[in-house]
């Protein structure tokens, strides 16, 4: 999991990845913040296949979850 500000909004998301999901596919998840905390409207979840990737056994998100 990392903290990091991905629409320069100066409110830092949590993304998080399990590059083991699937079958060693991966999947990426980005949950918003707010100036209240994280919100779970608005996130979303990506694979690299969704990215226009190969999904099969990317890994997708392996450099995240270091």
């Amino acid at each position: 999991m990392r903290l990091i500000d991905t629409d320069g909004d100066g409110r830092a998301e949590l993304v998080a990845a399990a590059p083991d999901e699937n079958a060693g596919d991966g999947d990426v998840w980005l949950l918003p913040a707010s100036g209240a905390g994280l919100l779970a409207a608005g996130s979303r979840s990506y694979g690299a296949a969704a990215l226009g990737g190969s999904g099969h056994g990317a890994r997708f998100g392996a450099v995240i979850d270091e």
